[in-house]
């Protein structure tokens, strides 16, 4: 007898505990920038080496770093990096890296994310202040305000996803100039290749 109370009693709290957790998980909220990858995939091609970071389902990073000739004679700041991914090209300015490179970061997604509380406070970033935060959904606790790809981004990432956000293979082209000057492989270009279920995403 004793034995099935028990066990009564154990179903009963097992029931009454199942009922009382919420009708669903709530996740955690990360910047929708937060890298959740972690890992990456890499190219080598002539002087360049590309990087490619799969930040999180349809968010991409690539960076295109050049170590070529044209660094001993203009600075990385002189030095202009051309890509082509998937056919859309663009040319682009390079900026200084801190491993030896002149290179370009790019990336498909948001990024430079600020999280504006509902009701705000005095230490949110002024941004807050020019955005509508919802605040009438008890749910709602604040909003997530991020920048935007540029437009040169959104063209040349115009290719690199399918219609159902999923990377396609990239086949990308670069080359670099400076003051009219070119390595660009005899004018071929260097290629490199990433396949779509390289890492993560």
């Amino acid at each position: 007898m004793t034995s099935r109370l028990s066990r009564a009693l154990l179903t009963l709290t097992a029931i009454s505990t199942l009922l009382a957790l919420p009708a669903q998980a709530q996740a955690s909220n990360y910047p929708p920038d937060f890298d959740i990858c972690s890992e990456y995939d890499y190219a080598y091609s002539g002087p360049f080496e590309l990087i490619l970071d799969p930040v999180r389902d349809h968010v991409t990073k690539l960076t295109v770093a050049y170590r070529g000739y044209l660094r001993d004679y203009y600075a990385d700041e002189d030095i202009n990096i051309y890509i082509s991914l998937n056919g859309n090209d663009a040319f682009i300015g390079a900026s200084a890296g801190s491993n030896g490179d002149a290179y370009i970061l790019l990336n498909s997604g948001p990024r430079n994310c600020v999280w504006c509380p509902t009701g705000g406070s005095p230490s949110d970033a002024d941004i807050c202040d020019e955005i509508d935060v919802p605040g009438d959904s008890p749910d709602s606790s604040g909003i997530w305000h991020c920048d935007d790809p540029t437009d040169i981004e959104n063209h040349l990432f115009y290719w690199a996803y399918d219609e159902f956000g999923n990377r396609n293979d990239w086949d990308i082209q670069v080359a670099a100039e400076a003051n009219g000057y070119w390595d660009s492989n005899l004018g071929a270009n260097y290629s490199a290749y990433f396949d779509a279920d390289a890492v993560c995403y």
